[in-house]
């Protein structure tokens, strides 16, 4: 082809749309005015997106997408995460070369998605739920070579993981491999995502929650747990309604006896959130204090984050003893809620307590104080647990 021309302009996707194709044998390159180290390459046949720099003296160009099927904004991450290859004192594309002949999909995850993706540009708890994720469900899959997964070999893991940990389960799993093998395509190591078609299972709207007569047997089995941190997390969890990944990362610096509160400081919904605590969860902080060995209200000497992480053994084995089947973690936040409801307490003020930011609510969220909501929970708690 003939040399390149360097044109600079301040890249839109409407500019880009009207750049005319080169003619054939010809090939022009255009530079992002706003972004540096932005190029884009048209050809007789394609316009493409590339990161163009000097590595170790010489200029190494390397392919970030095609404007057909990568935005603009796409392609400006994508470019950060090459800088951030670079800055590692490492070439992209001698890296994708290498990654596409052997890398395992637990070599890839480990060393490329997790610290250049999920860590980078996902909030802490979805940054948790994909180490829970591919900790918990995918090690079958650990030791595949990215270039070898198949649509059917997925096929077969759904069904395993739905078979042994439920629809639910198998859904997250199979999220986190599509996201997995599309980060594998933003960074050229694959040319096409084999699970792309993979339908997720159907799934119901659950409604369980622990019963009047469930919740001695659970406070019974609870007694007979010779886990400490995990009794405290269980009956904590019961007692503030939040999400696992948020309760797990409780700090004690989150904890304000003075207020009679609990800070949530990364939620879902990205607004933090402040929950007001019942006698009950105030007097099993004040007991759990007394032991305090950790900055984590849930501290774990195996997890690396410091902090439990996925105890479904330990839930699995509590169920046993107590006789209760089909239960989850979740169904605690459940339970919070309905006793809420159950005890008087309108949607609105359970939504607040749960941090729920549907945009119908939010509006009345704005004017409830917070002295309602407190005593929403007291009442839910009294109901549940009239002694701790």
């Amino acid at each position: 082809m003939q040399a390149l021309n360097d044109t600079k302009f301040v890249f839109t996707e409407a500019r880009i749309a009207k750049l005319p194709f080169a003619a054939s044998g010809k090939r022009y390159q255009y530079r992002d005015a706003t972004v540096k180290n932005l190029y884009l390459r048209v050809t007789s046949a394609s316009k493409k997106y590339y990161m163009v720099k000097k590595i170790n003296g010489s200029s190494v160009a390397v392919l970030l997408g095609d404007v057909s099927n990568t935005t603009l904004n796409d392609a400006r991450r994508l470019l950060s995460e090459q800088l951030n290859v670079v800055k590692a004192g490492k070439n992209p594309n001698v890296e994708k070369k290498k990654i596409k002949n052997c890398i395992t999909l637990r070599d890839f995850f480990e060393q490329h998605y997790y610290p250049l993706h999920s860590k980078l540009y996902k909030k802490a708890t979805s940054q948790r739920e994909d180490k829970s994720t591919f900790n918990v469900h995918l090690p079958p899959l650990y030791n595949v070579r990215i270039a070898e997964i198949n649509r059917p070999m997925i096929e077969l893991f759904q069904r395993r993981i739905a078979d042994k940990s439920g629809i639910y389960a198998a859904n997250h799993a199979i999220k986190l491999l599509r996201q997995l093998l599309n980060k594998a395509i933003d960074w050229g190591i694959i040319q096409f995502n084999p699970i792309a078609g993979i339908k997720l299972f159907k799934e119901t709207v659950r409604d369980r929650f622990l019963q009047l007569d469930e919740l001695p047997k659970l406070f019974n089995a609870l007694e007979q747990e010779p886990n400490i941190v995990f009794r405290n997390f269980v009956l904590l969890s019961l007692l503030v309604g939040q999400r696992r990944g948020n309760m797990m990362a409780l700090k004690w610096s989150d904890v304000s006896f003075e207020r009679r509160v609990v800070y949530i400081p990364d939620t879902k919904t990205g607004v933090p959130q402040v929950i007001p605590l019942a006698d009950q969860a105030i007097k099993l902080l004040r007991d759990m204090e007394t032991f305090k060995t950790s900055e984590w209200l849930f501290p774990s000497k195996r997890a690396a984050s410091g902090h439990i992480e996925s105890p479904s053994k330990m839930w699995k084995a509590l169920l046993q003893r107590a006789g209760i089947e089909n239960l989850r973690i979740h169904d605690l936040r459940r339970t919070f809620a309905s006793y809420q409801s159950i005890t008087g307490s309108t949607h609105e003020i359970v939504g607040k307590a749960l941090g729920d930011k549907s945009p119908a609510v939010i509006p009345i969220y704005a004017r409830l104080s917070e002295q309602p909501v407190r005593q929403s929970i007291q009442r839910a708690a009294d109901a549940m647990m009239p002694i701790l």
